[in-house]
């Protein structure tokens, strides 16, 4: 999807979206929920609790999360300076800004927009789950869309909150973070079973390259070349070359079985011809469909950066995140905002340096 496409997309939602918000607000809302239009580009579905809490929290739990907020930190801290280095004395971009319908488009958007509704509803939900085994009521919950961004919200009661001991607020404000966290180590720990270490899946073939004379076809999957694993890097070093060759393909092909190919190249070609996706892990050869599988590993890979993008920026100390109002809690109002300024400072120097689109 062109970004013409996608913004014309965009606005005919957002213009229905309105509409029906003019003439059914009074019908969407209730005397729990509420439906609000805000800059008619973001809406928000708000809806009262009426529960109460059933206090049950222990304290392993507790300091589960306290040590995963910190353990999170640490990993975030480690993270700043590496982009604060590579950015001041490296010159080298190491950050990538997302912007959906720019440089997250197409299939990946959708899995993207998914990954964003899995991580900030979880994130919320075990703010609101700590709170009430805890004691701290939830005034309200509910969720918003901001252009094509889906998000959550948990209001809690701050009257109740601001006189609970200090370690309950701290595991409250850390259960986000932490499950972000878990999300991500989880993910990662999933993308290692499923994807093979080396070798790479063909997801599609250019006419009059080395690949289409050779017969590749897209879902092939390549594990050796010349007898040696399959990498990009060994691919690149013998396209790279400036002599005729002929590469021998180990192939996997799906309904077929392995095969043995044989791709020749003259001197003046550098490309083998492919566009390229993870190789399956060798035990899943004939249960998973190629393209499935593509997209599978897709999905898990943008929860992976989704979460571990929402616990890397929650667990920092700056003004609005969680880890801004625990350096507070713990340090006190005047220490902590020294703290969330220097690592605003940090953060926007590190982005300024480091970052690309």
């Amino acid at each position: 999807m062109s970004i013409v496409l996608f913004l014309v997309f965009v606005l005919v939602t957002w213009l229905f979206i309105n509409f029906a918000y003019l003439f059914l607000k009074t019908r969407l809302s209730s005397g729990r929920t509420s439906i609000e239009l805000y800059y008619r580009l973001v809406m928000l579905v708000k809806r009262r609790y009426e529960g109460v809490p059933r206090v049950g929290y222990t304290r392993f739990f507790k300091y589960i999360f306290i040590a995963t907020y910190a353990f999170a930190l640490v990993i975030s801290l480690i993270t700043l300076v590496q982009m604060l280095y590579a950015g001041l004395f490296a010159n080298v971009k190491t950050a990538v800004i997302l912007v959906p319908g720019l440089n997250i488009t197409g299939e990946d958007l959708v899995y993207f927009i998914l990954a964003v509704a899995i991580g900030a509803t979880l994130h919320e939900y075990l703010h609101a789950w700590v709170a009430l085994k805890t004691g701290i009521p939830i005034k309200s919950y509910g969720f918003l869309l901001a252009l094509i961004i889906p998000a959550a919200f948990v209001e809690i009661d701050e009257g109740v909150f601001a006189k609970a001991e200090k370690s309950v607020k701290v595991a409250v404000l850390s259960a986000g973070v932490a499950v972000n966290l878990i999300i991500a180590l989880v993910s990662t720990g999933i993308l290692m079973l499923l994807v093979s270490p080396t070798g790479f899946m063909i997801n599609d073939v250019q006419f009059g390259t080395p690949a289409s004379r050779a017969g590749l076809q897209r879902g092939d999957i390549v594990y050796e070349i010349n007898g040696s694993e399959a990498t990009l890097e060994v691919l690149r070093s013998y396209m790279s070359r400036n002599e005729s060759l002929t590469l021998k393909l180990s192939v996997y092909r799906p309904g077929v079985g392995f095969i043995e190919v044989f791709a020749s190249k003259e001197p003046s070609e550098r490309l083998l011809g492919v566009l390229v996706a993870p190789a399956p892990s060798k035990n899943l050869l004939g249960l998973l469909n190629p393209l499935l599988f593509i997209s599978i590993v897709k999905a898990i890979t943008w929860i992976y950066i989704v979460n571990y993008s929402l616990a890397f920026i929650n667990t920092l100390p700056l003004f609005i995140t969680d880890g801004g109002r625990i350096v507070r809690e713990v340090a006190g109002r005047r220490i902590g905002d020294i703290v969330n300024y220097a690592t605003l400072v940090a953060l926007i120097t590190a982005l300024l340096f480091t970052a690309r689109i």
